[in-house]
């Protein structure tokens, strides 16, 4: 009897189901260091004294920047890759010059996406190369610097196109990035020198990039060394909210080529989400743009009721949770989750009073709404003031919070006509999550 249980044993142990392993990724649109959003996280600089003789204070909150993504780290943090779009290029150069359409950031603002949980940037878009060949490489040394990884500009041709391959609870995570727009740049003819990794479109062919083709097949290759790709595409037509017909083509033929998930950018507003099943089944997202994250566009912007408002698009933001799910061990991952958290970014530039700090930062909605909610609540429950100033004051914070109340709601109905049908709003409660040391691992080239 005793010898049959022994045999019996490991049959029982090896017919255990294994849970199956879930990866979670973050998307966030673009990051962009206008004017405005760098005075801001001026102002909120923080520092300490100096702790020794003759050297400078030393800052607190990476010279403001955390406060900047301050609202929306906690979700960062919770994903096993939070992504964004690094529309500028990061130097600190203090000859470097800026302008309206010509962007630059200081190093003190890659370190605080880096605390904020960002662990990899695209950096193929239309701005790579505002501070020239140099600039797009001291940028590629402070995301190092900071461990944030890149894909979309290196030091060479090839660089430039090499994708990003992390191993995250045992699923290869891949990324390719690429851009459609230079602002009339080109290419180097050197393959050594610095790239852009570069797919012009038709009136832009004479600029040195590769053809739809080739990134198709760039597409097709890397997938090969990863269980999903995710391709970060700069494309498409600024301020227009639907894609046109050249990148419902293209991105559903990345898809088709072995991408998991095509990320656009670029159009500085939302466009639809679109899920794509290929002609074996797989299943695909494609997020034809994730407007901005961090911007100072539509700052005088106030919604009004019955009007289109479609000043504020360019605010309307949101943060795009995919999973991907292997179900049994040495199975195929296959997409599982797709949610979102409504995002608007908050900008004072209307509202603020004389002396009050400028402050732009993209917040949850959905925390927001609750947020004045409780407000609300709390005045109700206060005694009726009886001194006339006090009972101005508080008439003054009401109609404040039902503004501010009304404009959530409409914005946040806005966001999410940008989901498919049976796409749902994500919590923003943070997902608790138990990381180790050894969670995500970089792949190195075959």
């Amino acid at each position: 009897m005793f010898a049959s249980v022994l045999l019996v044993a490991p049959l029982l142990l090896a017919t255990t189901p294994v849970a199956p392993t879930r990866v979670e990724l973050v998307f966030g649109g673009d990051v962009i260091p206008h004017g405005e959003v760098k005075k801001a996280a001026q102002e909120h600089a923080r520092t300490a004294p100096a702790e020794k003789q003759g050297e400078l204070p030393r800052s607190l909150n990476n010279e403001g920047w955390d406060h900047i993504f301050g609202p929306i780290a906690d979700v960062l943090r919770t994903a096993d890759v939070a992504v964004v779009n690094l529309e500028t290029p990061v130097t600190d150069n203090p000859k470097a010059v800026t302008r309206q359409l010509l962007f630059n950031a200081p190093s003190a603002m890659v370190r605080a996406l880096a605390a904020a949980g960002v662990k990899l940037v695209s950096t193929g878009n239309n701005h790579a190369r505002d501070q020239h060949l140099p600039g797009m490489l001291e940028t590629l040394r402070h995301l190092d610097a900071t461990g944030i990884h890149h894909v979309g500009t290196g030091a060479s041709l090839e660089a430039a196109w090499e994708p990003v391959v992390m191993e995250v609870r045992g699923v290869r995570l891949g990324f390719l990035s690429f851009t459609r727009l230079l602002n009339g740049f080109s290419n180097p003819k050197d393959p050594a020198e610095a790239h852009v990794a570069y797919v012009p479109y038709p009136e832009h062919v004479r600029n040195r990039g590769v053809t739809e083709d080739h990134v198709v097949e760039r597409v097709r290759m890397a997938s090969a060394r990863c269980d999903v790709l995710i391709v970060l595409v700069h494309w498409g037509t600024e301020y227009m909210g639907q894609p046109n017909a050249s990148e419902k083509k293209l991105g559903r033929a990345l898809i088709d080529a072995g991408a998991g998930a095509v990320i656009g950018h670029h159009p500085h507003v939302l466009q639809p989400l679109e899920s794509y099943t290929t002609a074996d089944g797989r299943k695909g997202l494609i997020a034809y743009s994730l407007g901005n994250l961090v911007a100072n566009q539509s700052r005088f912007y106030a919604y009004r009721p019955g009007r289109s408002d479609k000043q504020g698009d360019t605010r309307d933001s949101m943060l795009l949770r995919v999973s991907w799910v292997r179900r049994e061990e040495g199975g195929a991952v296959e997409l599982d989750e797709v949610s979102v958290l409504p995002v608007w970014i908050e900008n004072n530039a209307r509202t603020r009073k004389r002396k009050e700090a400028r402050n732009i930062q993209p917040v949850l909605i959905d925390r927001e709404v609750d947020a004045i909610v409780e407000r609300v609540s709390l005045l109700d429950a206060r005694p009726e003031p009886t001194d006339r100033k006090e009972k101005v004051e508080a008439k003054k914070e009401r109609t404040v919070l039902e503004q501010r109340l009304a404009t959530q709601k409409f914005r946040r109905e806005r966001i999410l006509k940008m989901l498919p049908e049976g796409y749902q709003v994500a919590s923003p409660e943070l997902r608790q999550r138990v990381e180790s040391a050894a969670s995500v691992a970089i792949q190195s080239a075959p």
